[in-house]
């Protein structure tokens, strides 16, 4: 099969006639479903390759053009969902091996959103990790992550939905629930915003709760605890809005961080003292997110030489 064809299927923009050609060659030999998988993940590569890779491959270039992506570094990260179409996810148990694990990572200033096999989508947030396979055994529909995601879960009966974190695990049927469960930070919390879910403690296995609807689970002194939601603007992450009500400046400083993927050192001890309310759009940048947090408490704020560092002062 001409890799061509296979790229354009994989971006979603393969005919009826390719999908038919790409299925009958799977059909032909079992080989042919490694070089799929192989021809796959050198797409993504390409996805995730500089300007300059980007132009010295053809194919490359042409499928970016194609679909529309101009800037292909870590931006690329949206589309990590090994970018598979809806024919795909129908044929499976066909093409991909059982067993075949993804890893998606998204940098610090990023977010994306992907499809799983069985329908599931998937926000992730900067600086998150997820582990799914290509197809969902019968044994279950697992996941592995480590970070902050959102799920709308697919319903099925026969197939309880796992997210497996270091702390908790989350088990579902189908529902909308956000897990943050940073694996540097040592801290867990999962919100049910539709259905029913179940979390288990890691540490303690007879620790275990059932959350209603607007209702979240945090892990306090190694113990799960359970408590109503009063504010969801802080879940509209996935909207692209920071979000916080009566924040000490510090702890907004450390979950800015992600956000805009730069250290943030806060020299002035006086600001610990203050808490802020506000909502911001990621896009607008960080810098405009200090000019005005700096209208209620004076501070300056002074980038090192390399970028990667805002020291307030």
């Amino acid at each position: 099969m001409d890799k061509i064809t296979l790229y354009r299927f994989f971006a979603g923009e393969a005919s009826e006639n390719e999908k038919s050609r790409i299925k009958a060659w799977l059909e032909e030999d079992e080989a042919h479903h490694q070089q799929l998988l192989d021809e796959r993940a050198y797409f993504d590569a390409m996805l995730l390759a500089d300007d300059k890779a980007l132009e010295q491959r053809r194919p490359a270039s042409y499928l970016l053009r194609r679909i529309g992506v101009q800037a292909a570094r870590w931006a690329a990260v949206l589309v990590l969902a090994f970018a598979v179409s809806y024919w795909l996810l129908e044929q499976r148990q066909a093409v991909v091996p059982e067993g075949a694990v993804n890893v998606v990572n998204v940098p610090l200033g990023q977010r994306t959103e992907l499809m799983l096999a069985d329908g599931t989508k998937v926000y992730l947030n900067a600086g998150s990790t997820l582990s799914y396979p290509s197809a969902f055994g019968q044994d279950g529909r697992q996941v592995e992550l480590d970070g902050e995601a959102y799920f709308e879960v697919t319903r099925d009966e026969g197939k309880p939905f796992v997210v497996h974190t270091q702390m908790c695990d989350v088990e579902v049927l189908g529902t909308k629930f956000n897990v943050e469960a940073y694996s540097e930070q040592n801290a867990f919390s999962a919100a049910l915003m539709e259905g029913r879910v179940k979390v288990g403690n890691n540490y303690r296995t007879s620790d275990v709760v059932y959350l209603a609807p607007n209702e979240r689970v945090k892990l306090k002194g190694g113990e799960l605890d359970v408590e109503r939601i009063d504010d969801y603007d802080v879940y509209r992450w996935r909207e692209g809005l920071i979000c916080f009500t009566d924040e000490n400046f510090v702890n907004l400083m450390k979950r800015i961080e992600k956000y805009y993927g730069v250290k943030l050192v806060v020299e002035n001890r006086e600001l610990s003292k203050h808490s802020f309310s506000g909502k911001f759009r990621i896009s607008d940048g960080v810098d405009n997110l200090l000019r005005v947090l700096r209208r209620d408490v004076r501070f300056n704020y002074e980038r090192s030489a390399d970028q990667d560092t805002i020291y307030i002062r």
